[in-house]
Parts: C-alpha cells; sequence; structure tokens
C-alpha cells in the first residue's frame, strides 16, 4: 500500500516556522520596551548603582536588530527555519548578558531569565537547540561571574536597599513565573494547533490515496509499485489479474515464466534496468488465460528518489493482443495487396505481347491462305511478311519467358539487368513494331535522325518496354483525333544523359490527373481498357535503370513524354574525344 501520509506536513512545518518567526519578534518588543523602561528608572535614580547607559545603548541596539528582522520577513527575505531561530535565540542571550552586566551581574534578580530563552529554544528549534541554549545561558553566567572575581570587569552592582529591594525581587520572580507560564501556555496550544492540523492532514492524506487508488485500479492497464529492494509494494487491479503473484508486500518476478520475454536491443530485464541503471525498459511476453494467449508489453520507468541509490520503479503491464491481432491482419492485408498488384503488373506486361502475338498470329493466317493463289512476286512478299512475324512471336515469347522466369526466380517487374549500352534506335524500332502490330489505328510515327546515333545505358528488354508503354499511351490519346502524329527525336544534354522526347498530337494531360501520374492504378482509359500500372511500371523500370521520365503539356496542343538516360560508355568518350579535337 502507497503510504502518502509520509509526504504530508512541508507546507505545515514551513507555515509553522514564519509562525514562531513572527512571535519572536513580537516578544523581542515587549523585552526591549521593558529595558528601556528599566533604564529610565535607573536614570532616575531608582536603582542605584545600575549602568542605565549601557542599557539604553543595547535596548536601541536590539531596536534597530529587531526592525531589521522584521522588514526583511515582511518583504519575504528573512529565513525562517529552525537554524534561523536558534541564531536569533543566541543573539538575545547576548543582548540579555550585557543588560544584567549592567544591572548588577549575578546579584540581579532577573538573573533567572534566561531560563525564558532556554525554552523558547527548546520550543522553536528543538531538544538540541535546548541544550546548546543550556550551554549558551551557563556561558553567559559564568561571564558575569567574572564580575564578582574580578573586579576590573565589574561596570556595575545590584546597591537597592530597603523597602525597594524585597519588592524588586517579589518583582523579579513574579514576571519569571508569569513569563515561563506564558511560553508554556502558548507552546501547549501551539501543540494541540498542530495536532489537529496533522490530523486534517491525515484526513485529508487518506481521501486522496482513496481517490488515487479507485483512479489506479480503474486503469485499463496493469500497474504496480517495486521499492529499491525489488519487493512489489501497489498492484492495482488488473496487475494482479494479470500477475496474480506475488502480492503486494511480496518479491517481484518476471511474469514470462513460460515463454521467454522479448526484450530490446540491451537483454536486460526492464525492472533490473530501471534499478541497476535508472533507465527505462521494456519487454514483451505472453500469459496462457481461459480464453487463449494474451500478449502484453511491460514497461518500467525509474521513479524520483530521494535516496542516491536503486530508484522506486514504476511497473506498467499493456495488453497488446488485439492490437497485435490488428497489425497482424494489417500486414495480411498489405501482402495480399501487394499480390493483387503484382497479378495486375504481371497480366498488364503480359498483355501487350500476348495482343501482338494473337495479332500477328492472324496475319499469318491470312497470308498463308493467300499464298497458293498469289503470283510469284506477291507470294514472295507474304513469304517476307509470314517470316518477319514469326521472327517478332518468337521475340515476344522470348520476352514472356524471361518475365514468368524473373517471377518465379524471386525477381520483380521493375528490376532492371544491365549489361552494357543498347542502341537505343533498335529498340524504339521494336517496340513501334510491337504497338503497330497490335493496333490497326492510323498512327503515324516520325522518328528524327538525332535518334540514329544515340546509345544509352538500359535492360534492352525493360527499355522495349518502356518505348510500347510511351508509343501506346500517345497512340490512345490520338484515338479520338482519329489519324494523329507521333514525333520522337533526341537531345544529349551535358550531363552525360540523352534526353528522348515523345511528342504526340492528343488533348494533352488533363489537371486532375497531372499529380497522379505515375501513381500506380490511376488511368484516364475507360473501364476495362486501362489498369493505371503502365505509367508507373516505366517510372519505376526508368528509375532503376538510373534515368528519369517525365509528362508535360506542349504549347502548341499534345502532350510531351521525355525519357532521360545516360548516354552509352562508348559514345560518350567518342563525344569527349571530338571535343578534345575541336578544342
Amino acid at each position: 500500500m502507497l503510504d502518502l501520509q509520509d509526504q504530508v506536513g512541508d507546507d505545515m512545518h514551513a507555515s509553522l516556522a514564519a509562525r514562531h518567526f513572527s512571535w519572536l519578534v513580537r516578544l523581542r518588543w515587549f523585552a526591549i520596551c521593558g529595558t528601556v523602561f528599566a533604564s529610565f528608572l535607573a536614570a532616575l535614580g531608582i536603582f542605584p548603582g545600575v549602568n542605565w547607559r549601557v542599557i539604553a545603548v543595547s535596548a536601541a541596539v536590539a531596536a534597530i536588530y529587531n526592525a531589521v528582522l522584521s522588514l526583511a520577513h515582511r518583504n519575504g527575505r528573512a529565513e525562517t527555519g529552525p537554524r534561523a531561530a536558534l541564531a536569533q535565540a543566541l543573539g538575545d542571550f547576548s543582548l540579555l548578558t550585557v543588560v544584567l552586566w549592567a544591572s548588577g551581574g549575578v546579584e540581579s534578580p532577573f538573573v533567572a531569565y534566561y531560563a525564558f530563552h532556554v525554552a523558547l529554544a527548546g520550543i522553536i528549534a528543538g531538544p538540541r537547540a535546548t541544550f546548546l541554549a543550556c550551554a549558551a545561558a551557563f556561558a553567559c553566567g559564568g561571564f558575569l561571574l567574572l564580575g564578582e572575581i574580578y573586579p576590573i570587569f565589574k561596570i556595575s552592582e545590584w546597591a537597592v536597599e530597603g523597602s525597594l529591594r524585597p519588592l524588586s525581587d517579589v518583582g523579579a520572580f513574579a514576571s519569571t513565573v508569569a513569563g515561563i507560564a506564558y511560553i508554556v501556555t502558548h507552546a501547549a496550544a501551539e501543540l494541540r494547533d498542530r495536532e489537529e492540523a496533522l490530523a486534517q492532514a491525515r484526513d485529508r492524506a487518506r481521501l486522496e490515496y482513496e481517490v488515487l487508488s479507485t483512479t489506479l485500479h480503474e486503469l485499463d492497464a496493469g500497474l504496480e509499485i517495486v521499492d529499491a529492494e525489488g519487493d512489489v509494494v501497489f498492484k492495482n487491479r488488473l496487475a494482479k489479474n494479470i500477475v496474480p503473484t506475488p502480492e503486494a508486500g511480496a518479491r517481484w518476478h518476471c511474469p514470462g515464466g513460460v515463454r521467454p520475454c522479448e526484450r530490446d536491443v540491451s537483454d536486460l530485464c526492464p525492472l533490473h534496468r530501471s534499478l541497476d541503471l535508472g533507465e527505462s525498459g521494456h519487454c514483451r511476453f505472453a500469459i496462457a488465460g481461459e480464453s487463449g494467449e494474451r500478449i502484453y508489453e511491460l514497461h518500467s520507468f525509474p521513479l524520483a528518489s530521494s535516496r542516491d541509490d536503486n530508484p522506486t520503479v514504476m511497473n506498467l503491464y499493456v495488453d497488446r493482443t488485439n492490437a497485435m491481432l490488428a497489425e497482424r491482419q494489417l500486414m495480411l492485408a498489405e501482402r495480399l495487396s501487394s499480390l493483387g498488384r503484382i497479378a495486375q503488373g504481371v497480366a498488364h506486361e503480359l498483355n501487350t505481347p500476348l495482343a501482338t502475338i494473337r495479332t500477328l498470329a492472324a496475319d499469318m493466317g491470312v497470308a498463308l491462305s493467300e499464298v497458293p493463289a498469289a503470283n510469284e512476286e506477291k507470294r514472295g512478299a507474304l513469304v517476307v511478311d509470314i517470316g518477319e512475324s514469326a521472327k517478332l512471336i518468337h521475340e515476344e515469347t522470348g520476352r514472356l519467358g524471361r518475365i514468368t522466369h524473373a517471377l518465379l526466380a524471386g525477381g520483380d517487374l521493375v528490376r532492371a539487368r544491365i549489361d552494357g549500352s543498347v542502341t537505343f534506335s533498335a529498340a524504339l524500332e521494336r517496340g513501334c513494331a510491337l504497338v503497330l502490330a497490335g493496333s490497326r489505328r492510323a498512327t503515324r510515327i516520325e522518328i528524327d535522325p538525332s535518334v540514329e546515333r544515340v546509345s544509352v545505358v538500359a535492360d534492352p528488354d525493360r527499355l522495349v518496354q518502356v518505348i510500347v508503354n510511351l508509343v501506346q499511351n500517345a497512340s490512345d490519346a490520338m484515338r479520338e483525333r482519329g489519324v494523329g502524329v507521333l514525333r520522337i527525336w533526341a537531345q544529349k544534354e551535358l550531363s552525360g544523359f540523352v534526353a528522348i522526347h515523345f511528342a504526340d498530337d492528343g488533348p494533352g494531360i488533363a489537371e486532375n490527373i497531372r499529380q497522379r501520374l505515375f501513381e500506380p492504378f490511376a488511368t484516364t482509359k475507360p473501364q476495362g481498357e486501362g489498369t493505371g500500372l503502365g505509367l508507373y511500371t516505366s517510372y519505376m523500370l526508368v528509375q532503376a535503370m538510373r534515368g528519369t521520365l517525365a509528362l508535360e503539356n506542349r504549347k502548341e496542343g499534345g502532350a510531351c513524354a521525355i525519357l532521360r538516360l545516360p548516354i552509352g560508355r562508348r559514345e560518350q568518350a567518342q563525344d569527349s574525344h571530338a571535343q578534345g579535337v575541336r578544342a
């Protein structure tokens, strides 16, 4: 059980010290007034032999001292603790000794006033201060006794005679008894006030503990407190259900007894990490219950401690079962989604060569049916067409095989294999042939001569795949306008790249799709005609080949795709040599 009552009383002690300080100031003003009155009577000759001048000076010094303390206390700059009260009491001893020294020394009946200061020191500063005050009283009495032994130290005498002497003795006795009675009465009243305040503080602490305990028991997490020795001092209700043993007050042990805990990289028990190193730690463990196995996380946090050694530790048990199930479901859904994207990507990449093969096979069938009735010249042309179609079919089936083989070998659709430089015009010719062979649309392709002299560092098959996607998209974009022209030209850049432009006469890129061009499944084609993976796959392939792909609208209408790829090493060396010759 948490003992919150040990922390009660700090504010009460501070308030009590301030009250003691104010009480001492008031008592000192009263004593100063009595000293001034005594010096006045001595000056009139009522108490012959008394050195009233020294008494008056002592009263003035005491008044200044008390005024400074009162002002500092009012401004909040005065120390009000027991040590400060004891220091003031010792100062009062010194002033009283001077006044008695000027009033006859040990012969003065007012020597018993030392009892006031001893009692005040005991009430305000405690038992040790009482012994110190007694020692100070004996020391001051010894100083006064020196005046009786050595006349050189004597500055006054108590020479009151006649009826005034017994009256002064009675007055000194009565004032001493009355003062001590006042001090004892004040101490008793203060003791009662302190007991009542302590009882109220205990009631408040008990109420606060009940509120805190109820709140902790209703937490949706297990919470326990372990002291510096490893003993459990508090457990809330859920912690008792999670870790039934040990109960509060017993030695703590790791709850992951059936299965080893999954700890952090430090491989330290989180409790020992907090106790020994003063650092927070966590681990995960499983507990078998009636409804099945539950997964919990234990978080240990060191709490502030007044000691310099091991701190008190708070353990927090959090049920992670539902969260882990949700994470696993999310991972499964993500894997299924990834599998779906891969399947759609495979379908997209296989669809183009399959459509080309289907069209070429149909053309070959038509050509073969025309061969018997054709003349010799036409028959030769048909044989050439059939041979070209057979060559394309052979190349496309080979590409299909490489795609499936890469997937079976654990690869993906956007991995490029670069063995050297590729002549771009050859890849462009092959890509355009595949698009035009699988399409009956009237799309005219104009290739600038600048393309003929370009070689790039790329994967041949992946480059053809990118070209097919770009040419196919341009052809689809110009479909509504009937006849369209796709212009392709190359432009070398000083950065060691070549930019190949694919400019069409289509409607351009719509604003609602410009920011999502290279996202998967983003398409403007009607449903059933496009998957939205062509540009995405091309973009990823170009990045894998260390290039860039961008699309933009043309000022004269239509869109332009800009493919940037590294220049081939041989061509780059030739360009550098030519520049050196010209220089």
